[in-house]
């Protein structure tokens, strides 16, 4: 399975900064913002500002197995940073 990896920067309305990664697939690569928007959302964080790279990402690789799993069963894989 290829992916495409998207490098995430947040800043929170408190002022903190988060960092990770977006992985999805071709069909899921629309959805990026809204993966990380629930990723924040479950960890209870309220972003001022979410940097995707301009939406466009940052390279593409071969999944191992448990992303595969992941991006199969929900959509995408958030790796944090």
């Amino acid at each position: 399975m290829k992916i495409h990896v998207y490098d995430t920067h947040v800043k929170t309305v408190t002022g903190k900064y988060i960092h990770f990664d977006v992985l999805v697939d071709d069909n899921n690569s629309v959805k990026v913002k809204q993966f990380a928007e629930n990723y924040l959302a479950e960890l209870g964080i309220e972003a001022e500002n979410i940097a995707l790279q301009s939406c466009n990402f940052c390279h593409s690789e071969i999944a191992n197995p448990q992303v595969q799993q992941d991006i199969t069963s929900k959509g995408h894989c958030i790796i944090p940073l």
